[in-house]
């Protein structure tokens, strides 16, 4: 039968139900992605913190402890690796990608330098301060290319998720930079007024990430994070001890390795919250995912009786939206009962479409923000070579000088961008 006999409104019907299951399984491999790149994150993370260690010692006893952590690391980078490669060589098109593309190919660019920065760091060739300074831009590089990945979320229940999981990541980064900073500090014995600022700043910004993913997480997630009050609170008692600290009151170098146990006992736990995070987000994602499978084979069950009755076929029962047989004539006796399913299924789905829409905006506008920041961010790396954590001051001192919000100044410098 040709589509030309088939009512136009049931065949739009089915194309926006296809369009909505594509977008779902592109969704899902975005969901994928998140986890993959929280993995590698969370041994980049740890490497971070123990080369600082290393660097700011005298002797050779953390050789063993990085070559471990670097063979976590490049297992995790090869996982990650392997997805792209076949995102890219896959039969989905990839042509609305090109902006995800460009963010991963800078990700992989600070990725094949790391073997470099391996044997530096081992030979004592390079200062703890630049060491941590590339492992937070690698970081950042990587959770920019996030970021993008999931800037076209569209689903408000997994987008919901999705915004939660991607602020604890970054909140958990901010908790892992103040950790392999913060070793720096202790190591020589105490804090100078620019470092207490900085580690002040990274509790602050920790802070407002992991407000947000409250905001939207679910509950299983949240009362995880909450039963994490024991390390954050060591934590606390020595952020209290460092800000004590000055060239004449010093302390024992020896609080570097304590510092960064709690630190990584506190973001291991962290580590469980994000594997919750992303449980409960593949689970979503399966669910919605099957759900509009359904819903499409019941659009196609219908498309499929119409063809039946153009070629004087018995039609088989079809069941309306409500659940009523469709041979059976409706109590008011209004119509054509197959219209009528079509007209329940239209005005059902675009009530849920116009519901979806208004969630959806409610939830995007923290996403949004985010990814704005980030592409602002890194607009000022790639132009003046700063490093992310020079970026960052250089948004914050423009939004504290012009009474504003780093919204707002992001959203200024991604406008100058475009007029230039």
């Amino acid at each position: 039968m040709s589509n030309s006999n088939v009512p136009a409104t049931l065949r739009f019907l089915l194309a926006a139900r296809r369009c909505e299951l594509h977008a779902l399984e592109s969704l899902a491999g975005t969901c994928e992605l998140v986890v993959l790149a929280g993995q590698l994150v969370h041994a980049l993370q740890k490497e971070r913190g123990w080369s600082n260690l290393y660097l700011c010692s005298d002797n050779d006893d953390g050789l063993q402890k990085l070559a471990e952590l670097a063979s976590e690391t490049t297992h995790a980078e090869q996982v990650m690796r392997n997805y792209l490669d076949a995102l890219v060589s896959g039969p989905s098109p990839v042509c609305d990608k090109a902006h995800f593309f460009n963010r991963a190919a800078s990700a992989f660019q600070r990725l094949d330098a790391l073997p470099g920065l391996r044997r530096r760091i081992r030979g004592r060739h390079t200062p703890a301060q630049d060491a941590e300074s590339t492992f937070t831009d690698l970081i950042a590089s990587l959770l920019a290319m996030v970021f993008e990945a999931a800037d076209s979320a569209l689903d408000p229940d997994v987008t919901r998720i999705l915004v939660a999981l991607l602020n604890f990541i970054q909140g958990k980064e901010l908790s892992g930079q103040e950790r392999a900073y913060g070793v720096v500090g202790f190591r020589a014995g105490y804090f100078t007024d620019g470092q207490k600022a900085r580690m002040a700043s990274l509790v602050a910004r920790q802070q407002r990430s992991f407000d947000v993913f409250a905001q939207f997480s679910p509950q299983t997630a949240l009362q995880t994070w909450r039963q994490l009050d024991r390390p954050a609170q060591d934590v606390q008692r020595m952020r209290a001890m460092l800000e004590n600290t000055s060239e004449p009151q010093r302390v024992g170098v020896d609080l570097a390795g304590i510092w960064l146990d709690l630190c990584t006992q506190r973001i291991d736990g962290m580590r469980e919250v994000e594997n919750t995070l992303a449980q409960a987000l593949a689970q979503l994602c399966q669910q919605r995912t099957a759900e509009t499978r359904k819903e499409l084979d019941d659009r196609r069950l219908l498309l499929r009786r119409f063809t039946d009755r153009a070629n004087g076929k018995e039609p088989s029962m079809v069941y309306r939206v409500q659940g009523r047989i469709a041979d059976i004539p409706p109590p008011d006796g209004i119509g054509d009962d197959m219209d009528r399913s079509i007209v329940d299924m239209l005005c059902e789905q675009t009530m849920r479409m116009q519901e979806d829409a208004k969630a959806l905006a409610s939830v995007r506008r923290s996403l949004d923000e985010r990814t704005r920041m980030e592409k602002a961010k890194w607009m000022l790396i790639n132009r003046y070579r700063l490093s992310e954590q020079e970026a960052h001051e250089h948004m914050l001192r423009a939004a504290m000088d012009s009474g504003v919000s780093l919204g707002e100044i992001a959203d200024r410098l991604l406008e100058q961008s475009r007029e230039n």
